[in-house]
């Protein structure tokens, strides 16, 4: 097992319409961390679901010391609900997971492995490591996103969208995110590389979805890409 130093990791998930994913939460992710020794916090965060995600999350906190649900009334955005997360958290590190868990908590190693002192940010790549069962069309958006995040921002990236992420918690807090929506993983790299926060990349697995459904909406997310491209673009022109 890949040693570390950290001390206390908070994992941070958010949930909209998750009724269907939540029952494998105790197995493949509470327990999946069960075997690293350092202290650990889980924050749900309810985003405003309809369905019965809320109540499934209240179970699992009641059983679960080590795990806080937050809700929001409304539904915010996943970018409303990371903020809220990153803002309770407790922990030195914080890692960011997909509550459809397409990013399989079994695969936090590899990030812990590249997490090492000096590096503020780990990613966990698909397009390094396997993109499955997701659409030619999405694949190609995603892949000339990342091609433009990189010559934007000067350095080869290529999971600026993806959320599997280890943070180190303190560099994190003092980010100024706006975003509201999907492209809040590209606004926190940005803000980080911004600071020169140095920031490392690993290959991973992208699963396809057991249930329930994506909640990204192609075109909506290709205007906040745009509008990042654009604060992107200003910051290099003035720096």
């Amino acid at each position: 097992m890949p040693e570390s130093d950290i001390r206390f990791l908070s994992v941070v998930i958010p949930c909209y319409n998750e009724e269907t994913n939540i029952p494998r939460f105790q197995k493949e992710l509470l327990d999946t961390f069960s075997q690293f020794n350092f202290q650990k916090e889980f924050i749900f965060i309810d985003d405003g679901s309809t369905d019965r995600t809320a109540e499934l999350l209240a179970g699992i906190v009641k059983t679960n010391p080590q795990a806080r649900l937050i809700r929001h009334e409304s539904n915010r955005g996943l970018g409303a609900a990371l903020q809220t997360g990153i803002a309770q958290a407790q922990g030195d590190a914080l890692l960011t997971i997909d509550a459809d868990l397409t990013f399989h908590p079994g695969q936090f190693p590899l990030l812990l492995q590249a997490y090492q002192p000096g590096i503020d940010c780990v990613m966990g790549s698909p397009i390094k490591g396997q993109l499955e069962g997701v659409s030619p069309v999405r694949k190609l958006l995603s892949l000339g996103v990342n091609k433009i995040y990189g010559i934007l921002l000067g350095i080869p990236l290529t999971s600026m969208s993806s959320i599997f992420r280890l943070y180190r918690t303190a560099p994190l807090k003092e980010l100024p995110l706006t975003s509201r929506a999907f492209d809040i993983n590209a606004e926190i790299v940005f803000r980080l590389l911004e600071r020169k926060r140095p920031i490392d990349e690993v290959a991973a697995v992208l699963t396809q979805r057991k249930g329930g459904s994506s909640k990204i909406r192609i075109s909506r997310e290709i205007r906040n890409h745009l509008r990042m491209f654009i604060k992107i673009i200003a910051w290099r022109l003035s720096s």
